[in-house]
């Protein structure tokens, strides 16, 4: 493990909030925008994750790209370690080996201490098992293993990990990054049974990152975690 993680980061804890309740409005404010166009109709579930999730994304790149130009050093790699090699390409791979291993080695288990028949789901899941068309799987699909991911990574490994890395030592800091991570999720509550498998998710990903000093391999693992949960989700497979 390297002895720094993106020495040249300037990020505090209220640019990581900030970034994150960003997005929050910035989902809320491209909803706003389209209820008018739908005829003022309320949008379908799926769709709304759509626009909700883009307009989410846009705004926090907006804000890292003001955050890197005026106080960083107008580099994403060395602001956030957003660089991608080819060897990362293995991380889709690492991802579906890791959300397997969360589903066997934490999932079930505690669905069964639990005495859970039917698990709850976490609402993007369920919406995102609504997408019918083609198009819609499609759409879903790419907002999920890529857009989540990137933006994630970005917020988690890119903002808040190297922030924290600053404060604790690397173990420690892998450990509240990735309670942060899971805990977020909570936002939902139906989202309460997946903490636990989040949280081990997030280690690995902040383990990775503070490994090869960037988030190239933390994104590509994170897509393929969401990879096979989306292929579960949209094509009603039991995994």
């Amino acid at each position: 493990m390297k002895d720094t993680y993106l020495p040249s980061s300037v990020w505090t804890y209220p640019d990581a909030i900030a970034v994150f309740f960003g997005g929050l409005v910035g989902s809320l404010i491209i909803i706003m925008l389209a209820i008018p166009l739908n005829g003022g109709n309320q949008l379908a579930d799926v769709p709304l994750l759509l626009l909700s999730s883009s307009g989410q994304a846009l705004v926090e790149l907006a804000m890292l790209t003001y955050m890197s130009k005026s106080r960083g050093t107008s580099s994403w790699d060395l602001d956030f370690g957003f660089r991608f090699e080819a060897r990362d390409a293995i991380g889709l791979f690492y991802g579906v080996m890791l959300q397997l291993a969360v589903v066997v080695a934490v999932q079930i288990p505690i669905a069964w201490l639990l005495h859970l028949e039917n698990p709850p789901e976490q609402d993007v899941a369920t919406i995102a098992g609504e997408a019918s068309s083609p198009l819609t799987k499609i759409l879903v699909f790419v907002v999920l293993v890529m857009v989540a991911p990137l933006t994630e990574e970005l917020l988690f490994r890119g903002v808040l990990l190297s922030r924290v890395r600053r404060d604790f030592r690397p173990h420690a800091a892998v450990v509240i990054s990735a309670a942060v991570f899971a805990g977020i999720h909570l936002i939902d509550p139906n989202a309460a049974f997946a903490v636990p498998g989040l949280f081990v998710i997030g280690l690995v990903l902040g383990y990775q990152a503070l490994y090869t000093g960037r988030i190239g391999l933390s994104v590509a693992t994170h897509a393929g975690v969401n990879m096979l949960a989306s292929i579960a989700i949209l094509f009603n497979l039991n995994i």
